[in-house]
C-alpha cells in the first residue's frame, strides 16, 4: 500500500526537492514520531502536523527527555501527543498519558518502553482524526524545563557528590556513552553499580576505592557505590573481578 510513496533516510527537510516532492502527496496530516530534527516551517506549512514526545510537555522539552528523567531521580513521566508548532515541543496537547519510571531503570530501557507505546498512541491519534473525528487539545501549562542534549566529555562521574546522585548519572548515561572515572592511566566506564552504606568505611575520602563483600566499591561525598560491573580500558570486567585488581 505504501511503494508508491517516497522515502528518505534522515532527510534534511529544508531541502527544496523533498518539500516539493511531499507537497505533490497532497497530505493532510503530518505526522512526526521520534524525529531527530527539527521540522522547518515550510513543511508544517503543508499541513496540520502532531508528534509524539516522552516527557509530560512542558517538562523536559528536547532532544533528551529520558536522560533527564532518569538524571533528575522523577519516578513518574509521560507519553504526550501534541500538535506541531514551529517552535520546540510547544504545540498545544492533544493527550497525555502518564508513565511509572522503574526503580532501577536506566535511560535505554526507559526510551524503549516509551517509544513502543508511544507508536502506539500517535499512531490511533492519526487514525481518528483520518477518520474525520474532532480531537481536542489544550495549550501547555506550568514550567517550561529543557532536555539538551549532553556532550559525551561531559558524563565525568564527581565522587564528591551524593551516591544517590551519582547512581542517577551512571543510569541516566547508559547504554551511551556511560559515565566514567579515571583508574590510574586508564578510563574506567560504570556500566552497572548500586549506592550503598559505606559502613566502616565512611571515614574515607570521596573517589577512593576500596573492596568490601568481593565487590569493589567508591567512596562518596555521601555514602559509596558499589560497582558491579564496568569497562576498563578494552575489557568488560565484573564487580568481583575489578575487586581483584585492587586487593
Amino acid at each position: 500500500q505504501v511503494k508508491h510513496l517516497p522515502r528518505w533516510h534522515l532527510p534534511t527537510l529544508d531541502n527544496q526537492e523533498v518539500i516539493d516532492d511531499l507537497n505533490s502527496l497532497r497530505p493532510e496530516l503530518i505526522v512526526a514520531s521520534f524525529y531527530p530534527q527539527r521540522i522547518p516551517q515550510a513543511v508544517l506549512d503543508l499541513a496540520p502536523g502532531i508528534n509524539v514526545h516522552p516527557s509530560a510537555l512542558p517538562q523536559f522539552r528536547g532532544p533528551d527527555p529520558c536522560g533527564w528523567t532518569i538524571r533528575s531521580g522523577d519516578v513518574r513521566t509521560a507519553i504526550t501527543v501534541h500538535w506541531l508548532t514551529a517552535g520546540l515541543d510547544e504545540g498545544d496537547i492533544i493527550e497525555q498519558w502518564p508513565i511509572k519510571v522503574f526503580p532501577r531503570e536506566t535511560t535505554g530501557r526507559l526510551a524503549a518502553r516509551l517509544e513502543a507505546a508511544g507508536a502506539m498512541h500517535i499512531a490511533n491519534v492519526a487514525a481518528r482524526i483520518a477518520q474525520g473525528h474532532t480531537v481536542e487539545s489544550r495549550p501547555q501549562a506550568g514550567p517550561v524545563t529543557w532536555a539538551p542534549l549532553i556532550p559525551d566529555d561531559q558524563w565525568e562521574i564527581r565522587w564528591s557528590d551524593h551516591a544517590k546522585d551519582i547512581d542517577q548519572l551512571i543510569r541516566a548515561a547508559l547504554p551511551d556513552p556511560g559515565a566514567y572515572t579515571g583508574v590510574g592511566d586508564e578510563l574506567m566506564v560504570i556500566l552497572n553499580a548500586r549506592p550503598v552504606k559505606a559502613g566502616h568505611f565512611d571515614a574515607l575520602g570521596s573517589g577512593t576505592p576500596y573492596v568490601a563483600d568481593d565487590y569493589l566499591h567508591i567512596k562518596c561525598g555521601v555514602h559509596a557505590m558499589q560497582i558491579r560491573k564496568a569497562r576498563l580500558g578494552r575489557r568488560v570486567l565484573t564487580g568481583p573481578e575489578l575487586a581483584k585488581l585492587f586487593v
